[in-house]
């Protein structure tokens, strides 16, 4: 795809051709008496590209939560040194110059960058800047979120679901109304809660003004290293289960704000780590449950099991994009966790 240069005579520039075209049409400006505005349309293009481009993912977001797996957060760890220094190389002042050089240079930065939340964000940090970048989002062109296991709640056999042993949750909502209900009862036993919070995210995806047939946007999706929605690969203790609840509805959730003739405008994609002898001898399980593997590339991860210094193990892994089959037809939502504890029952507040 071209770089669309309106040089009031509507030329096109294209900088970079074949597989690194970008996705997104910048709009350019000579209408001005500004020297800079004076160069040729490619020439203001390359100076976007060297100052504003960053060859690793833009971190947004990065903090760690002091908690236990069921208690509120009381205390934020902010990685800032990371976050500072993921833009630390970039000329972000072009973003803050007269009015037509930052509305270029934003188009160059938001669509040629991916954007990064990690840690302990529970969505809202992303939908409070998604919100903050107005006009800007329609430019976005990769966006990374680092997600958790949904909290959970026992449900009962008439569907009803009920607090466990944290005190933080937000709602429990009975039932997702895209989820089809069995025809029987519902099991007993922990099962997850989507928070809404995923949904408000792909809406404000799709609420931009931009031109859905040159628009193409990226969202990674990344449950962390071992997590693969519906399949246990690697069972310790208190081992759980990362249902497909989650990934199916995000998949409703494209499908519904992205219709029509934009059907194409948003890609989700899940990224994956596991060990390589792990991934080999199970991959068919991975892909039975409905995941499509892509881009493989092997590498390592340096691990400290006992956080002690000197004693660093290099662990043999394999790194994986994974993308959902299509979803036709009524979904029923994920059975209880197998690996629950069922004394957890003992602390399942029924009062709520």
């Amino acid at each position: 795809m071209e770089l669309t240069a309106n040089l009031s005579y509507n030329d096109k520039v294209d900088v970079r051709a074949g597989e690194d075209a970008p996705n997104t049409s910048i709009k350019l400006s000579n209408l001005s008496r500004s020297k800079f505005l004076q160069l040729p349309a490619e020439i203001r293009l390359r100076i976007y590209s060297f100052s504003l481009n960053s060859p690793s993912p833009i971190i947004v977001w990065s903090a760690e939560s002091h908690r236990g797996n069921y208690r509120p957060i009381h205390k934020r760890t902010w990685h800032r040194e990371k976050m500072a220094s993921s833009r630390r190389n970039l000329a972000l002042g072009l973003l803050r110059c007269s009015t037509t050089v930052a509305a270029e240079s934003a188009q160059f930065f938001y669509s040629r960058n991916t954007f990064r939340f990690e840690g302990d964000h529970e969505y809202y940090p992303v939908i409070t800047w998604l919100e903050k970048l107005n006009d800007n989002r329609e430019y976005l062109g990769s966006l990374e979120i680092t997600v958790r296991r949904p909290i959970t709640a026992w449900q009962l056999p008439d569907g009803s679901r009920h607090k466990m042993n944290y005190p933080n949750t937000r709602g429990l909502a009975s039932h997702h109304p895209y989820f089809a209900s069995p025809s029987g009862p519902y099991e007993e036993g922990e099962v997850e809660i989507i928070d809404p919070a995923i949904e408000t995210i792909i809406s404000l995806l799709a609420k931009c003004e931009g031109d859905y047939d040159q628009r193409k946007m990226t969202l990674y999706l990344d449950p962390g290293y071992y997590k693969i929605p519906g399949i246990v690969l690697f069972e310790e203790e208190g081992t759980s289960l990362f249902s497909l609840d989650l990934p199916n509805l995000v998949d409703i959730w494209r499908t519904k704000y992205f219709s029509g003739t934009n059907h194409d405008a948003l890609k989700i994609v899940w990224k994956a780590e596991v060990g390589i002898s792990d991934f080999h001898e199970k991959r068919h399980l991975i892909e039975g449950i409905g995941w499509n593997i892509t881009d493989m590339r092997e590498t390592e991860r340096i691990y400290n099991p006992f956080r002690r210094p000197g004693d660093d193990r290099v662990i043999p892994t394999m790194q994986f994009l994974m993308r959902r089959d299509e979803v036709f037809g009524p979904i029923t939502a994920a059975g209880p966790d197998p690996y629950t504890r069922w004394y957890e029952r003992e602390f399942v507040s029924f009062d709520d």
